[in-house]
């Protein structure tokens, strides 16, 4: 019966899968997504009452509040002997759903995620603003922890304060002390969050996301005032970053905004998962934009479509071409041909 499952053996399935994403809607059996791929679990389908009744024991009375007003609400939690998770519960004609992302119970090392070693030095700057941009699941929320964390072992010790919707990995310090502040719960807003960090002495400011103008006039100030802000975005590469950053705000904030960030910007990286040439799950490419003078000059002219001719000859600079990454894939024999032309911009230079 599907009244008899509980939410332990649902996810220990999914992780034992090495799945991403656990899809719980109403009328069909649970849904893992795994490398990628989204495929049903060998159970019955669940009822909206079932989902509501499986996910109760882990919502607060904040987050079954939150729910009852908004019809949607995001919350992580810990299950022990399980994992930590991230959940989204909503509602859909009607009906109750939950997607639940799976947390990495640890920090990676910045090399075991594949990433260049001119990250670690990124990790260890002393203030400007760094983007970790790419779509849904592309482990950007993977790739800044990691960076905090080489920070946390091996860096200079500081204080760390992070403004998460929902927290995702909790932090153990070593080298660094964390403040970990969830929106909605220990702050009103991503904005507001960000400028109460500039009142608690941090060295680092990691942001989750930012979602609108409030939060990145904010989190640009940050770094214009000294600090070392890590945020993400949902963009895909160096120049709709900075597009996306400009037009959150009026034409008339623009030209201000635009020198901002050419004064505070450090780097993007732009990052995707592709498919395994081996059908073993997946694997990362990137590409890194370095704020040289010269991209800063770019960003000063809104010169944005040139940014990234500026990557394909930065390479003495530590910048990273997703072409070039994507082309090593391929040497490698990580991804099949055709998936490297698909995620190439000048698939001619497979040839």
């Amino acid at each position: 019966m599907a009244d008899t499952i509980d939410l332990p053996t649902l996810l220990t399935d999914v992780v034992s899968r090495g799945g991403s994403d656990l899809h719980l809607i109403h009328e069909i059996p649970p849904i893992a997504r795994v490398a990628g791929e989204i495929g049903a679990l060998p159970y019955p389908p669940m009822s909206s009452e079932t989902i509501l009744k499986i996910l109760d024991p882990y919502l607060s009375d904040f987050h079954r509040e939150t729910f009852k007003k908004e019809l949607r609400v995001n919350f992580s939690h810990s299950i022990s002997g399980v994992g930590r998770f991230r959940f989204n519960l909503y509602m859909a004609t009607g009906t109750v759903g939950s997607t639940i992302r799976i947390i990495p119970t640890k920090t990676y090392a910045l090399s075991a995620l594949g990433l260049p070693p001119v990250v670690a030095s990124l990790a260890n700057k002393k203030s400007g603003i760094i983007f970790v941009t790419g779509s849904t699941g592309s482990g950007k929320s993977t790739t800044m922890a990691a960076m905090l964390e080489a920070v946390n072992q091996s860096g200079k010790p500081g204080k760390v304060i992070t403004i998460e919707d929902p927290i995702e990995t909790l932090f153990r310090p070593c080298r660094s002390i964390f403040v970990q502040r969830e929106v909605g719960v220990d702050t009103p807003t991503f904005g507001m969050g960000i400028l109460d960090s500039l009142r608690q002495d941090p060295d680092i400011i990691c942001v989750g996301e930012l979602r609108d103008a409030e939060s990145i006039r904010a989190a640009l100030l940050a770094a214009e005032t000294g600090h070392l802000v890590l945020t993400t975005l949902h963009t895909s590469d160096a120049s709709k970053t900075a597009q996306r950053i400009l037009s959150a705000v009026p034409s008339t904030e623009q030209d201000n905004l635009r020198e901002q960030l050419a004064m505070t910007l450090e780097a993007v990286i732009s990052q995707e998962l592709l498919p395994r040439a081996d059908g073993k799950g997946l694997v990362l490419a990137c590409e890194i934009l370095i704020a040289t003078p010269a991209v800063r000059q770019l960003i000063r002219e809104n010169k944005l479509e040139a940014v990234n001719d500026a990557i394909q000859a930065g390479s003495q600079a530590g910048m990273v071409s997703k072409d070039a990454f994507v082309k090593n894939l391929y040497a490698t024999r990580m991804i099949a041909k055709e998936v490297a032309r698909e995620h190439m911009r000048n698939p001619e230079l497979l040839a």
